[in-house]
This record gives C-alpha cells, structure tokens and sequence, in this order.
C-alpha cells in the first residue's frame, strides 16, 4: 500500500496462535525495511477476549519483533479495553503502536507522521 503495509488475519484459533502469526507479520515488516504496518485481526475467531495478562503478553512480544516499525492493529469491537492496556504496555517499553476497532480510524493514525504520537 502507499505508505504503509498491510496485514488481514483470517483463520480460526487461540489468542496465542494469532499473536504469533501477528509478531511474524511485524518482524516480516520490520527486516523488509517498512516503516508503518496496519494489522487487521477482525477476521481471526475462535477465542473470547483477552486477558490482563494476555495483553500484557502480548504487548511485550510485538514491542520486541516492531523496535522502530508503528504499528496499528485493528480488532473487533468487543476485543477493545476502553483503557488500551496493552498500548500502554508497549508505550511504555518504547513502541509506537495503537488499537483500534475500526479501520479507517486506524490507517489515519497510522499515517500521521506528527511527532506528539
């Protein structure tokens, strides 16, 4: 895509398969040399929510495959915190990511290059 790179998960299994599929989407993306990668989520199923635990899990392994790739990642409605727990998580250890449930939303995000992200 112009200025991005562009991941759509779709399948059928655990939280813990998706975010595996997910960190090799954003290692993937970071040795090809992008610099902003748009993950969509919205069509894996077979899992509830995650936990606490499991976003703090995760956070960590996408902060360590993304070092300077931004990343946004697209999830269904119900999978959001209000709080984005796990953007703070990976905040915190130096990514520049987001969550979002919508697309568009996600890709303008993505996209602004200002420098208060």
């Amino acid at each position: 895509m112009d200025g991005y790179s562009l991941f759509r998960l779709s399948g059928h299994g655990s939280l813990e398969d998706a975010a595996s599929k997910v960190v090799e989407a954003i290692t993937f993306s970071r040795e090809k040399g992008m610099r902003n990668l748009l993950v969509d989520t919205t069509n894996w199923t077979g899992h509830g929510p995650p936990s606490v635990t499991d976003r703090f899990r995760f956070a960590l392994l996408f902060v360590k495959a993304a070092m300077t790739l931004k990343v946004a990642l697209v999830v269904r409605p119900e999978m959001m915190r209000p709080d984005k727990f796990e953007v703070t998580v990976a905040k915190n250890r130096g990514m520049l990511g987001n969550v979002f449930d919508s697309e568009t939303e996600a890709l303008a995000w993505l996209l602004d290059y200002s420098e208060d992200q």
